[in-house]
């Protein structure tokens, strides 16, 4: 090899390793940034970045990629094979099975998408999914977008954890929103009121002195009533009758349904509308 040759190879060797490096972290960095994609512009700049960096905290402290993306049509394709291909395409979740959930939100069809991968299909069962549905779907209605998405972003936080313990919300353990502390502190003062009250209705009939008798019986003398003859009539019968309901049969076993991307993969989801 010529002394030429072997400058010009010197120089290329280093940019050839920078670029295999940059093409090989390309899906690190889809899993560590792109959380937020807004392309129907739903939020403002503010509400993104909050949004960003909550999907972003959950996600690499799960090691399960949460991501919310809005388009304003499907192009097509349906909700699921729409969200499922932007999945994969632009390298989302994490590990070799591509641990992840994402929300994808088309306003053009008025409809939305829970795709799930890797570990996360167990972690968000048919029963979860259509939880996270009945829980985030009146919001979207409403042009709620930011206090969705953060909804969504709560939910998949509690979900993991649950999925932690053993115990993924299914069927046979289902699903208690927490009350928020504005809801608790009124319980609370409701309660204090109505203790309140019971107290003072028991203090003021304490201070009655003077009453009035329904019955006769505090104006007869005592021992001036006698009982000369006593007997029992029988005068009817009423019979009760409860039907006994027939255990039912079937009903839901729980757990995920899948299906196969356009690449082979296996996945999870649930398809809504708003």
């Amino acid at each position: 090899m010529t002394r030429r040759k072997r400058k010009l190879f010197s120089v290329l060797l280093p940019v050839f390793v920078v670029l295999l490096s940059f093409v090989t972290a390309l899906p690190a960095l889809a899993e560590g940034r792109q959380k937020v994609v807004d392309m129907a512009d739903l939020l403002d700049e503010e509400q993104e970045e909050k949004l960003q960096e909550q999907l972003s905290g959950i996600a690499d402290k799960y090691q399960c990629d949460v991501a919310v993306v809005t388009t304003n049509s499907c192009g097509g394709k349906s909700p699921r094979n729409y969200t499922d291909d932007y999945y994969e395409q632009n390298g989302y979740g994490y590990g070799k099975n591509y641990d992840g959930i994402m929300l994808m939100v088309s306003m053009g069809e008025r409809k939305f998408h829970l795709a799930t991968q890797g570990k996360a299909i167990s972690v968000f069962t048919e029963y979860g999914l259509q939880k996270i549905d009945d829980l985030i779907s009146g919001k979207l209605s409403d042009g709620k977008y930011y206090a969705a998405f953060k909804k969504f972003g709560e939910l998949t936080e509690e979900y993991i954890l649950e999925a932690q313990k053993g115990t993924p919300f299914d069927e046979k353990h289902e699903y208690r929103e927490r009350m928020g502390i504005g809801l608790r502190l009124g319980i609370a003062f409701a309660a204090g009121v109505i203790i309140a009250a019971i107290v003072l209705l028991v203090l003021f009939g304490q201070l009655r002195s003077v009453g009035t008798e329904k019955n006769a019986r505090e104006y007869v003398r005592e021992g001036s009533f006698h009982l000369t003859r006593q007997r029992d009539i029988f005068l009817y019968r009423t019979v009760s009758r409860i039907k006994k309901e027939k255990p039912k049969s079937g009903g839901g076993v729980g757990g995920s349904i899948t299906h196969t991307t356009s690449s082979g993969r296996s996945a999870g989801g649930h398809t809504g509308s708003f």
